[in-house]
């Protein structure tokens, strides 16, 4: 497994500012946001990411993957995608297809896979790894099941899933997340690190009860469970800590600061668990 950090809770640090913060964090790498309000401008990719890869280099840290917007093929896709292969990045997490509600699953599931099929052969070409993130919600593929349906019909090496412990347990409940693991173990290529609890709001008349990011260990995830799991299988592709701990979603809005050492604690958190398993 090759660990990573999710660059989008530290959007307020340069490259430089982000090579320093992650190369004392017992990591490889970052999972790089390359969409609009980024760490990359996606218009400015072929220039920005090159220079962002050199920055972290002397920090020791690659860039493990991409988070990107990419849903469709169009110029400013194949110029992300071909920066990336250039650059030796493997990996890359397509965008979001939002669920327009009820009666409208079958057509948008057409839409996807229409999209999908465009898509597949420029990652082919590139030799990418595209991932397809499991989000709870009102999102298109909200668990691996989901997603497995809406890639069945792509090539099992270019496009995958890309597996979220905490939104793949929301939605998968108390064994249903394992199912999903167990269903979708081959087509798996990277997974996001994430822990998900149900908060009581006694703030609000409407939802008395809402989802939010905790500390691992703190939430649903069954994490043991989940590690064993994960040696079973052998998985040894990105593991991207996501850190959400600022604004609404998550259990406190943590400043920067608190943020890193939160992150630390994660990872350590988890490295005590692979160590103790594999």
């Amino acid at each position: 497994m090759e660990y990573c950090v999710f660059s989008k809770s530290f959007q307020v640090m340069d490259a430089e500012q982000l090579g320093k913060t992650l190369s004392q964090m017992d990591i490889e790498g970052v999972d790089l946001t390359v969409r609009e309000g980024g760490h990359i401008n996606p218009q400015k990719v072929e220039n920005g990411l090159p220079l962002f890869q050199e920055i972290l280099s002397k920090y020791n840290l690659k860039i493990s993957m991409l988070t990107t917007s990419i849903v469709e093929m169009n110029g400013e896709t194949k110029k992300i995608v071909e920066t990336a292969s250039r650059l030796k990045i493997k990996y890359i997490k397509l965008g979001y297809w939002k669920y327009t509600g009820f009666g409208y699953y079958k057509e948008q599931m057409k839409q996807i896979k229409k999209s999908l099929s465009q898509l597949e052969p420029l990652f082919k070409d590139n030799k990418i790894k595209a991932g397809f993130h499991t989000h709870s919600g009102e999102f298109m593929g909200l668990n691996a099941n989901h997603v497995l349906r809406l890639i069945e019909n792509c090539d099992p090496e270019v496009i995958g899933i890309y597996y979220d412990t905490g939104h793949n347990t929301i939605e998968g409940s108390h064994c249903g997340w394992m199912i999903d693991l167990d269903l979708i173990q081959q087509r798996l290529f990277m997974i996001a690190i994430k822990d998900l609890a149900w908060l009581k709001n006694d703030n609000s008349e409407k939802k008395k009860w809402v989802k939010k990011v905790v500390p691992l260990g703190e939430g649903l995830v069954d994490w043991e469970k989940f590690v064993k799991c994960l040696k079973q299988i052998n998985f040894d592709g990105p593991v991207s800590f996501h850190s959400e701990y600022r604004g609404p979603s998550s259990w406190k809005d943590l400043s920067t600061q608190e943020i890193i050492k939160q992150t630390v604690q994660d990872i350590k958190y988890f490295r005590s668990l692979i160590n103790d398993n594999f």
